[in-house]
């Protein structure tokens, strides 16, 4: 994998995370309210049977004092009708805390004159929240509540004994009527305590909710920022790469057009002055001259092809044998003015490799090539030395050779696009440009030593790729 598809994989896993953090967060948010949402209604149910509780409780109390006052019997059924409202609660607060049938508990919370609507709600909140503090301590006030009910609902049965068996005397009614507002009172203190505990509970789930929803909007919006920040990012290296690649097309456009038409109107003149010229030894020197100007002409073409099939060619590994592909290169260039005096010395310790052969052999045209064509003609014994070896789980490929070496003021400038040197005029300043754009689409990197007539070497490493196959 090339360095740049590197670093858009690792750029794409951030937005994905990103992105999977803000549908995360998104859905947090849904389900915090959604469930806030759910225990304020169960709340406000509770409170408004609360108050219907109450209402029932204080009604049954008033018929029970004027049924003990007139001895009426229509004040002892209201009185029978408004206290069925409390001990509806109680059989529902009975069948909750033993996990009993949800219809009983139906039946009891609307006896207890709860809305319908309002039933599963109450359920819910109750088997889900019990154990919890604010409930917990509801459902305690609702406990003693509920006794103080059946000890009304024992006064009351006692009274009504007391009046149909006409045996109630006035300091007997006074003691009833006391008992009757103690237990008013004291059931308004709990009533009031159970309101006022749930009441607390749904400021503090709304507090909470408040503090969640702006963490959570907090994270959604750092998040998406992120995310804004990456893909703005991403365009601004996208358009910086852009104008780079427009950059170099323009300049490989003016050479290349300049490279190509200087040759065609080199053999022109050769043509023409041939066609003019009677001596054969003059004949052959121009045709001498064509030859060396077509091979030009060729290798900047093969230079162009090689360019285009790097930039546009998706890498294809396979299993690669080094040692084959060095014999080939040099055998393609053995035709090289120079090449057949020198010594080629080659030493395989990495031989198959995993790789993209088209790649491995532009490198290596290019590095070979460089080598024989900057020879060192006045050396005695020319030599190219080849290795490949394996280094830190990568591979290793280096051409070292004795020739003219290459002056440290140009160094820096030697992969630059159509740059010679003052030994390269003839040469096109394609070859190590291109040979580092392939070694980069291969994610790898090319390294270059050389000393002014002592020689130069280059080594490129690329990452070991892994046999899919295997």
């Amino acid at each position: 994998m090339s360095l740049d598809k590197r670093i858009l994989s690792v750029l794409n896993v951030k937005v994905a995370g990103l992105l999977l953090m803000v549908v995360f967060a998104t859905a947090l948010l849904i389900l915090a309210n959604y469930a806030s949402l759910r225990i304020t209604s169960a709340v406000r149910a509770y409170i408004n049977g609360e108050s219907q509780y109450s209402k029932g409780q204080k009604d049954a109390s008033r018929n029970l004092i004027l049924y003990l006052n007139t001895s009426d019997s229509l004040y002892w059924n209201e009185f029978l009708k408004e206290l069925k409202v409390p001990i509806g609660d109680s059989i529902a607060l009975y069948e909750l805390m033993r996990e009993g049938d949800d219809e009983i508990i139906k039946k009891g919370f609307l006896q207890g004159r709860n809305k319908e609507v309002d039933l599963d709600e109450m359920i819910w909140l109750f088997k889900n929240f019990k154990d919890v503090a604010f409930m917990r301590e509801a459902i305690e006030l609702w406990i003693r509540a509920d006794k103080i009910i059946g000890k009304v609902d024992a006064l009351g049965k006692d009274i009504h004994h007391q009046v149909i068996s006409n045996s109630l005397t006035s300091q007997q009614k006074d003691e009833f009527v006391k008992q009757i507002n103690t237990n008013t009172t004291e059931l308004t203190f709990l009533e009031r305590a159970f309101s006022d505990s749930l009441g607390s509970a749904a400021r503090r789930i709304n507090k909470y909710l408040f503090y969640i929803n702006i963490i959570i909007t907090l994270l959604i919006l750092g998040s998406t920022t992120a995310y804004i920040l990456i893909m703005i990012r991403q365009l601004r290296e996208k358009n910086i790469d852009l104008i780079n690649i427009n950059h170099e097309l323009d300049k490989f456009l003016y050479s290349a057009s300049h490279d190509l038409r200087a040759p065609i109107s080199s053999m022109k003149g050769l043509i023409a002055l041939s066609s003019r010229e009677l001596d054969l030894r003059e004949i052959h020197k121009y045709l001498g001259l064509m030859l060396i100007t077509l091979d030009k002409q060729d290798l900047f073409i093969r230079e162009i092809i090689d360019f285009s099939r790097n930039k546009k060619t998706e890498i294809s590994c396979v299993n690669t044998s080094l040692d084959s592909l060095i014999k080939q290169t040099i055998s393609q260039h053995q035709h090289m003015p120079g090449a057949d005096t020198i010594v080629f010395k080659k030493e395989i310790m990495l031989d198959t490799i995993n790789s993209d052969p088209l790649r491995l052999e532009i490198i290596l045209n290019n590095m070979i090539s460089n080598a024989i064509k900057y020879s060192d003609s006045n050396k005695e014994k020319k030599l190219i030395t080849i290795k490949t070896f394996s280094q830190n789980e990568k591979n290793v490929v280096s051409v070292e050779d004795n020739g003219i070496g290459i002056d440290k003021n140009y160094i820096s400038r030697i992969y630059d696009m159509f740059f010679v040197t003052d030994h390269n005029h003839n040469g096109s300043g394609l070859g190590l440009y291109i040979t580092r754009e392939t070694v980069n689409k291969l994610g790898g990197n090319i390294q270059v030593e050389s000393e002014k007539g002592i020689g130069t070497k280059f080594t490129v490493t690329i990452p070991v790729h892994k046999d899919k196959s295997a």
